[in-house]
């Protein structure tokens, strides 16, 4: 797997990426890759999907924990092309084609945020996300399209400090304005001050209390359309996404976080204009052709790249 992926130009974060097992992308995003509870607590789950697993034969110990489960009323739905060992406990088997679970997880998340966020507010999932994830850093929005994370240096504030191309950015509600918080990767391999990079939610150089704000639906000084790909119609969509600017070194710069653009990724529209779906019955969204107009004589594939 590790020679596979330096071959492709991959880089290899974690000793499960060697062998091709967990994501890399979980480490990126939540910062820890194993971070599980014990099989135990599936007691206490009402619906338990499995998929890309078989645990009669990969965690046969754990077995007794998923059948057992049901007595206390969960339902168990299991995602696989086969009628696996597992699957004969399940209440739903689903044999899944190529394409499917992914379409059902993304599916599952766009409840997750329409309900648990866009619909009412639920301090928990806000203050989680907030303190553990990467969704209330600032991203920075060119020719409509996201871009790099912004950088802490670029800030007069934060400009000399160390590993400031490392150190990341939040916009502070105490403040109103972006702030650098504690625990970065930049902190990580700090010189300076070695062992603080645990995750704080107070500002690096000066110690103040942080509030991030996790969106700009409320407050925005503009709506710009994003463009987006869509892997699955192989065309592009525009969605609207709230953006703020910020000045840097003269030159007036559009940032929005990264919550904000995974709602609008998921199609989370919270009555912003752009592709988005009017409920979950609407199949019918209009791919935008205006994204791809603006690069008149320039082919799909070579805008990707």
């Amino acid at each position: 797997g590790s020679r596979f992926l330096s071959l492709m130009g991959g880089v290899v974060m974690s000793f499960y990426d060697w062998y091709c097992d967990l994501p890399p992308a979980s480490p990126e995003v939540w910062g820890e890759q194993t971070d599980v509870h014990e099989s135990a607590d599936w007691y206490n789950a009402r619906f338990i999907a499995v998929m890309g697993a078989n645990l009669n034969m990969t965690r046969t110990p754990d077995t007794h924990f998923i059948s057992e489960v049901r007595h206390a009323g969960a339902k168990l739905t299991v995602f696989s092309p086969d009628f696996s060992q597992v699957a004969k406990y399940a209440d739903y088997w689903i044999p899944v084609n190529a394409g499917q679970d992914t379409a059902f997880w993304m599916a599952v998340d766009h409840v997750i945020l329409t309900e648990y966020y866009a619909q009412r507010q639920t301090p928990y999932f806000e203050g989680y996300l907030k303190q553990y994830t990467d969704s209330p850093f600032l991203v920075e929005i060119q020719d409509n399209r996201p871009q790099r994370y912004l950088r802490a240096n670029l800030l007069p504030d934060y400009a000399q400090i160390e590993n400031g191309d490392w150190k990341l950015l939040v916009w502070d509600k105490n403040s109103t304005r972006p702030r650098m918080p504690k625990g970065t990767i930049g902190y990580r391999w700090g010189k300076q001050d070695p062992g603080k990079w645990n995750l704080e939610l107070k500002d690096g150089l000066t110690n103040d209390e942080l509030n991030p704000e996790l969106s700009f639906i409320d407050e925005y000084d503009e709506v710009v359309q994003v463009g987006f790909d869509d892997f699955g119609s192989g065309g592009a969509i525009e969605r609207g996404v709230p953006v703020r600017y910020i000045e840097i070194d003269g030159t007036r710069r559009a940032v929005t976080t990264v919550f904000d653009l995974m709602m609008a990724q998921f199609g989370v529209g919270r009555g912003l204009a752009g592709d988005y779906a009017k409920d979950y019955d609407d199949e019918n969204l209009s791919y935008t052709p205006a994204w791809q107009e603006r690069y008149t004589g320039i082919d799909r594939q070579t805008v990707i790249q």
